[in-house]
């Protein structure tokens, strides 16, 4: 039943799941006589999916009231995504009856294709000691140069690969299952000549720019920041680093960004958190800020239109988490369970300038820095994420799939 009920079935113009194709054209196509989606009572295991006092989706009715049928189809304006239409019963054998229905849009929740992305990662000015960025379940996708410690730190990509959790220095062997490293540009490393490519990894693609390219995600600056102001929490900066909620710039009431990210732990998330940029205009070289994290532990979805130095300030947390299913399958059944631990943000970071790091970070879900992503710490640092495969198809804890289109109630008795 999942399928017909959540599945994303079209493809957008980017290639990726979504629930319109590329003209438009929602996937719910049906009619209130002919549903895309029945779920009817009167069938005992659909009775139970609906009205089981413990695990039934309307199990909050406690027994008031019991769903008698549940229609989903097309919507009747362009644009939107479906109706659904309940009809629920009360009394005794459910003789009082009364149908509603209410239309939906959905949100354009952007996709992230990849557990690590930047525009450069390190710096010449310390290439005898970049410091460690790595990814687990994905890809590192950098559009400029890259700078390494050795090649032989590098995690090979490999189908034998354990799927356990183990950050790459507690591994006997670094290798991951998904892994690939793509670079726009040349990659160095500290103890070969710059430009060498004897012993380099196969994971490792290099010069991919302009062909094929490299293609990073870009999360839209107004869109996510609509988005912010209707169902997540929007701020304001000034060049000191404290945040504003609402984009008010008033002295004295601005907040500590960690105050802001900061979650108790697992199941904590803060939503969709905005920072906009200091003067609250799409994000330019002179109009960004930096913004400092040293919170033990983040959870949700972060864009700081500023450069970010986060520091790590604490061991984390553990965090429960399922690997991608196997290359070329797609089954929630193949994804591995696993525990992380010590993940300091739980989420996406997005990050319109730069990404500084200072001690030994941890993530699961998506880092990106339109900047350069890089080692504040003399070569010490360390950043390993691991890719949340939901992430790929829009779905993101904390931001929501669908609205209520507005004056689309019907009630009827």
């Amino acid at each position: 039943m999942e399928p017909a009920w959540l599945a994303k079935r079209s493809m957008n113009v980017q290639g990726d799941p979504s629930y319109f194709d590329q003209q438009g054209r929602s996937q719910f196509t049906g009619t209130a006589d002919r549903p895309d989606v029945l779920f009817d009572a009167a069938n005992p295991q659909q009775d139970r999916l609906l009205n089981d006092p413990q695990t039934g989706w309307f199990k909050s009715l406690k027994g008031l009231a019991k769903i008698l049928k549940l229609r989903v189809y097309g919507a009747t304006r362009p644009g939107l995504l479906c109706t659904v239409e309940v009809t629920a019963g009360a009394g005794h054998a459910s003789r009082v009856t009364k149908t509603l229905s209410v239309e939906f849009g959905a949100y354009a929740v952007p996709a992230l294709h990849a557990p690590i992305q930047s525009g450069a990662l390190g710096s010449e000015s310390v290439l005898s000691q970049p410091g460690s960025v790595s990814a687990h379940w994905g890809d590192m996708m950098v559009r400029g140069q890259a700078y390494f410690p050795r090649p032989d730190q590098l995690p090979l990509k490999s189908g034998l690969a354990a799927v356990a959790g183990q950050a790459y220095d507690e591994m006997v062997h670094r290798e991951d299952r998904w892994l690939d490293i793509w670079l726009g540009g040349e990659a160095f490393f500290t103890q070969i000549p710059a430009g060498a490519s004897s012993g380099m990894p196969l994971n490792l693609h290099l010069h991919q720019e302009p062909v094929p390219g490299i293609k990073m995600d870009q999360w839209e600056y107004e869109a996510l920041k609509r988005m912010a102001k209707q169902f997540g929490r929007y701020y304001g900066m000034d060049r000191e680093g404290l945040l504003y909620p609402g984009g008010v710039i008033q002295p004295g009431l601005g907040h500590p960004a960690t105050e802001v990210f900061a979650s108790k732990g697992p199941g904590d998330h803060r939503g969709l958190i905005f920072v906009d940029t200091l003067d609250g205009l799409s994000p330019r070289p002179d109009n960004l800020g930096t913004l400092v994290l040293d919170q033990e532990y983040a959870e949700g979805i972060f864009v700081v239109n500023a450069h970010v130095l986060w520091k790590a300030g604490g061991i984390g947390k553990p965090v429960p988490a399922l690997s991608p299913p196997p290359e070329g399958q797609v089954s929630l059944g193949t994804r591995v369970p696993v525990q992380l631990f010590g993940i300091q943000l739980q989420g996406v970071l997005y990050i319109a300038g730069d990404l500084r790091y200072a001690g030994h970070l941890k993530a699961y879900g998506g880092v990106v820095a339109q900047g350069t992503i890089a080692d504040n710490t003399n070569g010490a640092g360390m950043l390993e994420v691991w890719y949340n495969h939901d992430l790929r198809e829009g779905l993101v804890q904390g931001m929501p799939l669908v609205f209520v289109a507005p004056g689309s109630w019907q009630v009827r008795i």
